[in-house]
């Protein structure tokens, strides 16, 4: 959906219940409007801004194509008008916006500040973030907010086998900010369920206050509230991932405290939610980041709707619907109370993954394994546990017959049984292998006094491997602070046990390319995996493996990730014999190499979403054979948080990054051309603490200076003297169809 249907897709759902005349501005917009907004549009001055919306809610209305202006002008209505956020510091909290002037009557103010009290800020000690989400009382000592905000420090899944995370503490404080030293922390003492289905989960907490009461959780169809009013209260927390213009004329820099965030509930929406399709309730009121397990209340009858869960800019916020969660009776016997709620179902349309939950309990009693359902439109029976999967048995001899299962039921009469039980014990384990693909590591040399690394004089003249701006943060390795390997090196951060620089040398000279013609390049061939094996990256055996991300943080989170070459293996496969081409291809296997990228961004295979395309584009008009590229993830400080699995019981937040910048360095007739690029991937599917994120991946180019401030990294001298950025690179980015970024 383009921001123009999405734009448009608003504001006809806003006409429906009011007038044009209504909605249009009869004075600008000033309010909390950031200086920078509207400039890249013509008359973006907020009395132009304000014409252009007005017109754009005609164009709306009688179905005409948008201007820019017109886009831009709806967008400021919409943010600045019709989903506000509101702080609730005090019980006479302001309401400046017309449209909601209402909420701030006495009564409906006296109403919102006895919700808000019951409303607190989930806090986890020992995670490298502010806090976790939100969470409200809904019961005798019960708190209710995500599963994924649990999940940063509870392991587990269902009512039976949830506990806490080694080292990591959770609290609950009910204070407007937390972060100024308000309020109390409240002990949350344990975890009384994460539900399998939906994103929710039921804490226990001590200490809370009289005057914290469990809100009123309403039963009803959420159909009987449909386009009525409500309000979220939660803590947003401020998020790169919008737009800073739309979040300053939203929020007006006000982030991380209890705020008040009007809007209307919609209909039902099938979302994804933990790798399955759940029919979720829509609403509209602005949320970001640490809104997760905000109450929607609705503002008639004062009960509570939803669990918010999710959203995206524009397009819609998502909650669990509490007329669903009524249904289910483990829900009740977690303590939660219903507003005068009926029986619970004997079978909700999601037992099988109740079924599933209590099989996973009882075959991993110490909480060993927990991998998430599998990804579905609907409740499918319960899936088997590994205890529960058809194996290759011990053949068992009886009355001198070898009894085997392989899952089928063979009887063989003959001789030796005792020998041939051995025999096909050993048959049935290649059979069972055959069912499933093997994790291989490709063939890779270990012997690492061999390597060369990074060559800066591949291209001729000297172009040096960035350094970060600290240095500190580096991983020592015994070279110094880089790791060689087959045609590139890599630096790694600490920290984050990502790098956060790689230098490749890349060519297509056929002699290189494939210097031993008799030989095959494939990468079946070289890799040395069969057509059912997985690849198994491995570690890098001269630095620690506590610096490292293991490859089953990759494999064993159900597949959120792919393991994303910050070195393209297709880049470094060449050398001066058919070994180099080897060694060079298993070099880019090490997880040192690897960054957690979501599928649709790691494994696009052409247009704009390929880093390919990108170098071609470079190719097209070098001077040479060769190219140099710099790369690796932007680790900002505020990357969303993803809880791992390490192996065992061992679970860990890992900070995935959003944005990943190349520098493509070619030979030109004057010496050297630098591009500088900048690609961000979507993860709104995966399961993180929520954010509103692109619908899609935008790539773009961008001047080395810009590159170098966000990822915290300093390019040579003599690399910045060859940004092409104001000069090539306007063909460049034509020719590879990605837009170019203003400084």
């Amino acid at each position: 959906m383009t921001r123009e249907e999405r734009v448009a897709q608003y504001v006809k759902r806003v006409i429906g219940k009011r007038s044009i005349e209504e909605l249009k501005l009869s004075e600008p917009i000033t309010e909390g409007m950031p200086a920078s907004a509207g400039l890249e549009l013509p008359g973006g001055a907020p009395e132009k801004l304000m014409n252009a919306a007005n017109t754009g809610l005609e164009s709306v209305a009688s179905g005409k194509t948008l201007t820019a202006a017109e886009i831009a002008g709806l967008e400021a209505i919409i943010n600045a008008k019709e989903r506000p956020a509101i702080p609730l510091e005090s019980a006479d909290f302001t309401i400046s916006h017309p449209v909601w002037a209402h909420l701030a009557t006495p009564e409906t103010r006296s109403r919102i500040w006895s919700w808000q009290k019951s409303i607190g800020r989930i806090e986890v000690k020992g995670i490298d973030a502010p806090y976790g989400g939100t969470g409200f009382v809904v019961g005798q000592n019960r708190l209710m907010t995500n599963r994924h905000v649990a999940e940063l420090f509870a392991s587990g899944l269902g009512d039976k086998r949830v506990s806490f995370i080694d080292g990591v503490t959770p609290g609950f404080n009910l204070a407007f900010s937390p972060d100024r030293g308000q309020g109390v922390m409240l002990r949350v003492a344990s975890v009384k369920l994460i539900h399998p289905y939906w994103d929710m989960a039921v804490l226990e907490v001590e200490g809370l206050p009289a005057d914290a009461a469990p809100l009123l959780l309403s039963p009803k169809d959420a159909a009987d509230y449909l386009d009525r009013e409500v309000v979220a209260i939660g803590y947003p927390a401020s998020d790169r991932r919008n737009d800073a213009g739309d979040q300053q004329l939203v929020f007006k820099g006000v982030f991380y405290v209890k705020q008040l965030q009007p809007g209307r509930l919609g209909g039902r929406e099938d979302v994804s939610s933990f790798k399955k399709i759940v029919s979720s309730v829509g609403h509209d009121c602005s949320t970001l980041g640490g809104n997760s397990g905000s109450a929607v209340i609705d503002v008639k009858d004062g009960a509570i709707v939803g669990l918010h869960f999710a959203g995206r800019y524009l397009i819609g916020n998502y909650a669990a619907p509490m007329c669903e969660l009524a249904k289910d009776g483990r829900v009740r016997d977690a303590g939660v109370l219903f507003d005068g709620a009926g029986p619970a179902m004997s079978q909700t349309p999601w037992q099988s993954w109740w079924t599933g939950s209590d099989a996973e309990e009882r075959a991993n009693p110490t909480n060993e394994k927990r991998d998430a359902m599998p990804a579905t439109s609907a409740p499918k029976p319960a899936v088997q546990t590994a205890a529960a999967q058809p194996q290759a048995a011990q053949p068992r001899v009886i009355d001198g017959a070898v009894h085997l299962t392989v899952p089928l039921h063979i009887t063989i009469r003959l001789g030796d049984t005792t020998h041939l039980a051995a025999t096909m014990h050993e048959a049935a384990q290649a059979a069972g292998e055959d069912l499933v693909e093997k994790m291989v590591e490709p063939q890779h040399d270990v012997n690492y006094g061999s390597r060369k690394g990074y060559d800066p004089h591949f291209l001729g003249v000297n172009v040096p491997m960035p350094e970060p701006a600290d240095k500190s943060v580096l991983v020592k390795t015994p070279s110094g602070d880089s790791l060689d390997y087959q045609n590139f090196s890599i630096k790694l951060h600490a920290a984050r046990h990502l790098a956060i620089v790689a230098a490749s040398n890349l060519t297509t000279e056929s002699k290189l390319k494939k210097p031993d013609p008799a030989k095959n390049y494939s990468r079946k061939a070289l890799t040395g995996l069969g057509p059912n094996d997985q690849e198994r990256w491995f570690a890098d055996n001269r630095i620690g493996a506590q610096l490292q991300l293991p490859d089953i943080f990759y494999t064993n989170d159900d597949g959120s990730f792919d393991k994303g070459h910050i070195v393209r293996r297709e880049d470094v496969t060449w050398g001066q014999t058919y070994e180099d081409v080897v060694r060079a291809n298993g070099d880019t296997y090490h997880v040192t190499n690897c960054s957690p990228q979501v599928a649709g961004f790691n494994r696009s295979a052409n247009g704009k979403d390929n880093w390919g395309d990108l170098e071609n584009s470079v190719f097209s008009q070098a001077a040479s054979e060769r190219l140099t590229i710099l790369a690796g993830p932007v680790l900002a400080h505020d990357d969303p948080r993803f809880l791992g699995r390490f192996g065992g019981k061992t679970r860990a937040v890992v900070q995935i990054p959003v944005k990943f910048w190349k520098v493509i360095i070619a030979r030109t007739e004057e010496g050297i051309g630098a591009y500088g690029f900048v690609l961000e991937q979507d993860l709104s599917d995966v399961d993180t603490s929520e954010f509103a994120v692109p619908e899609n991946f935008l790539p773009s180019m961008r001047p080395l200076s810009a590159i170098a401030e966000m990822a915290g990294i300093a390019f040579a001298p003599e690399v910045f003297a060859a940004d092409q950025f104001d000069d090539r690179g306007v063909e460049v980015a034509r020719r590879a169809g990605v837009k170019r970024k203003r400084r």
